[in-house]
């Protein structure tokens, strides 16, 4: 067979006679690697590593099959498949791998060596056929992940959050972190929405509220999306800084692990990103070090991917320093939950600022709240709710919906915004949907 060209990965049971025999070539395999290259070549190899690898496992295959002759032992069934998974395991993700190559796949989660599921269109199903031969089988595949983006992985540091080459974000657990099992969890990367008029297309959002939050972000409005774990949060934001628009805008992103793609489509955008302590415990830069060095950085918008802990209240500063227009995303369950919760994670800064003013803080920054929920049932995710904030009301937040669900649509309130007026004193064409209650989600 010509070496360049094994079989894609694509995913079939392993033939119990063939998982054998493929445990004692990896092993052969795995030595003559680490002699023609060493193990350092492997962190970043380049096509002639990968020409050398695929040169060693053909030699291997064969040279298992002529024992098998020999020996009157069976032949491997499927020997390209076999290959496949070598070559895999070298430099892929081993048997996750033909996974990863799926499109169709959005998440895979691995609990253990024996569970392995997968998430396609919102949905969970676990992979019949597909597992690891061990506990520790599936922690070295990942160890060898992980310290080709420069992470380690072992007891003193057994949580690792790494983005992979093609964007994906893998998350591990180990023990002692872990009960018992290695847990890892993989978001594929997969932009395919990078507009708010692509979510329009999909159901996700109406024409209505589309043009709406449109307007919003050229008009400079504070945004902040709110929604639960998977529900689009990034896609979202990716889809309303698209919206920015003029070379006077210079935006620059903040994230834990790299998923907005802004800085390819916007003029002048740079992207910063989180780095963990080195092997000697130090380097650490955070979302809070990233977000007072954008400051510096002369924007005139900034976005954090997500805020999470003391960054909230950064965020919110900046917001108030002449970056208006600034977006962030938060887990929160309904926009009142996301503005106290910003409240709330504000409080954990060094500051120590009261939880009264902090309060006052969000209510004067956030103007626009925009919540997403997913379905469990049918995977759809979509815009619930835009939020427009109007002060504080006996200590609390207040603030009314200016689009909402009815009947499963999205659907102007009826309610002009106070918005209005910024969006008319940007120059921005805009009018209100008075007639879009017809509007909304399939």
């Amino acid at each position: 067979m010509t070496l360049a060209a094994f079989p894609d990965s694509t995913f079939l049971p392993l033939h119990s006679s063939d998982r054998a025999a493929e445990r004692l070539i990896r092993e052969r395999v795995a030595d003559a690697v680490s002699r023609a290259l060493g193990d350092g070549r492997l962190l970043a190899p380049g096509s002639h590593d990968e020409d050398r690898v695929r040169a060693i496992i053909d030699d291997e295959v064969t040279a298992h099959d002529r024992r098998a002759v020999t020996t009157n032992s069976p032949l491997l069934l499927d020997a390209d498949a076999v290959r496949r998974r070598l070559f895999d395991s070298v430099f892929g993700l081993g048997i996750l791998q033909p996974l990863m190559a799926d499109p169709a796949v959005e998440e895979i989660i691995v609990n253990g060596p024996l569970r392995i599921f997968t998430i396609r269109d919102g949905h969970k199903q676990q992979v019949d056929g597909l597992y690891f031969e061990s506990d520790d089988e599936l922690r070295q595949l990942i160890k060898r992940v992980v310290s080709s983006a420069g992470r380690r992985l072992d007891e003193a540091s057994p949580m690792v959050d790494v983005r992979l080459r093609d964007g994906s974000r893998l998350n591990a657990v180990i023990s002692p972190a872990s009960t018992r099992w290695t847990s890892v969890t993989i978001r594929k990367f997969l932009l395919r929405v990078q507009s708010l008029d692509q979510l329009v297309e999909l159901g996700a959002l109406s024409s209505a509220g589309a043009e709406f939050l449109d307007a919003a972000v050229q008009a400079g409005l504070n945004i902040l999306v709110s929604g639960p774990t998977g529900s689009g949060k990034t896609t979202l934001l990716n889809a309303l800084g698209a919206s920015i628009v003029g070379l006077e805008e210079r935006v620059v992103t903040v994230e834990e692990v790299p998923e907005l793609m802004l800085d390819r489509r916007l003029p002048d955008c740079v992207a910063l990103q989180v780095r963990g302590k080195n092997v000697e415990g130090i380097g650490e830069i955070t979302i809070r070090d990233l977000v007072r060095n954008a400051l510096r950085m002369r924007p005139t918008r900034i976005i954090v991917g997500e805020v999470r802990g003391a960054e909230a209240l950064d965020m919110l500063m900046a917001m108030n320093t002449g970056h208006e227009g600034s977006l962030t995303t938060i887990h929160g369950n309904s926009p009142r939950d996301a503005l106290d919760r910003l409240a709330t994670l504000a409080m954990m800064a060094d500051e120590r600022l009261g939880g009264d003013e902090l309060v006052r803080m969000v209510s004067r920054t956030i103007e626009l709240v925009v919540q997403l929920r997913a379905n469990a049932r049918s995977g759809q995710r979509r815009v619930a709710s835009i939020f427009e904030v109007t002060g504080v009301d006996a200590g609390v937040i207040s603030g009314h919906e200016i689009f909402g669900l009815e009947h499963g649509r999205l659907v102007f309130k009826g309610r002009p915004p106070r918005c209005l007026e910024r969006i008319a004193a940007h120059g921005v064409d805009y009018t209100l949907p008075l007639g879009a209650s017809a509007e909304g989600l399939a």
